[in-house]
């Protein structure tokens, strides 16, 4: 069976963009593949953060996930900090690693010039090797992404390529998997910018209250004309309420102009409303039911599982290196 992995920094809550491009496929996955899905504690770290905050966003992401649809019977759910081998691991990789290509990196470069005034430390540069390690400590062979992540994956294949050549095969080349149509869902206030919570007013978090969800669907950009028509070229911002809208209701695009024939983008955007709270009713409500001291017994067992995993394949590589 194929190993797939992948993770979720703790960074607030989970908004429809990261639902729609990763979350859904991992749950998908979990009934065919050994899935592990980390919550990236410690990349969280590489930016100004609040340590308070991070444990509690990390127990509510991880609330957030099972309400979603991740069974922890069935996909492994742990804590990037609780497995020590992603930190070893990463030491290796971080010693093959040109510095030229870390530098290159868009996400060190977007993070220095976002955190200019409070200052940034080396960790937002290693970013990408910590991933890498993240990967291959489990030699897993899908790694499902934003697009976003795209040259970091390609990084990862790289020194896994580097590492097999200097020291012996044992590195899988892990797969880059992208959900192409969902890899972007955009901004409701700008549909030239991805969905982010750095821009809060075009971010749709799948909890929280009703009465922000609604006034972000109502107030989203549209373009020109009255028509609901899929046209990502000339009707960007429509097209994209329509991908959202299309994934709430399973219907195709054609199905859904043809439902609004007639009909202005008011009446799109109530029935959008409508679709949202149909579609999220049942996790919403489980959310609510789910306590810290589950959390912990989740976070425990998940944990060892992968402790498990990554120790057996740390000890080799450390065999390979020579320092064993």
């Amino acid at each position: 069976m194929k190993r797939v992995l992948t993770g979720i920094k703790p960074s607030g809550e989970i908004q429809l963009g990261n639902y729609l491009g990763m979350i859904k496929e991992i749950i998908d996955m979990q009934n065919k593949y050994e899935v592990l899905l980390m919550i990236a504690d410690l990349h969280a770290q590489t930016v100004p953060y609040n340590p308070k905050r991070l444990k509690i966003l990390t127990y509510d992401l991880a609330k957030s996930l099972i309400a979603l649809g991740i069974n922890p019977k069935k996909t492994i759910l742990f804590k990037q900090s609780d497995v020590p081998a992603h930190l070893y691991l990463s030491w290796v990789l971080t010693c093959i690693s040109p510095l030229g290509d870390l530098m290159r990196m868009h996400e060190f470069k977007e993070q220095s010039e976002r955190y200019k005034k409070e200052g940034v430390g080396a960790g937002i540069l290693l970013y990408p090797v910590l991933m890498a390690a993240d990967i291959l400590i489990y030699n897993a062979d899908i790694v499902p992404v934003g697009e976003d992540q795209r040259q970091h994956l390609e990084l990862t294949r790289e020194l896994a390529r580097r590492f097999n050549a200097r020291f012996g095969k044992f590195f899988k080349i892990p797969e880059i998997y992208i959900q192409k149509e969902t890899a972007k869902i955009m901004s409701l206030n700008d549909p030239n910018k991805k969905m982010s919570k750095s821009i809060p007013e075009g971010c749709l978090e799948i909890f929280d209250s009703e009465k922000n969800i609604k006034e972000k669907i109502l107030k989203a950009v549209t373009d020109s004309g009255n028509e609901v028509k899929y046209d990502p070229i000339n009707k960007p911002a429509i097209s994209n309420l329509m991908t959202i809208y299309k994934y709430l209701t399973k219907k195709s695009y054609s199905e859904i102009e043809e439902e609004f024939k007639g009909k202005g983008y008011y009446e799109f955007k109530l029935r959008i409303i409508e679709a949202f709270f149909d579609y999220f009713k049942e996790a919403r409500n489980i959310k609510k039911q789910i306590k810290n001291k589950d959390i912990e017994k989740i976070l425990k067992d998940g944990a060892n599982k992968a402790n498990k995993i990554a120790n057996k394949n740390l000890n080799i590589i450390l065999k390979k290196v020579g320092l064993r």
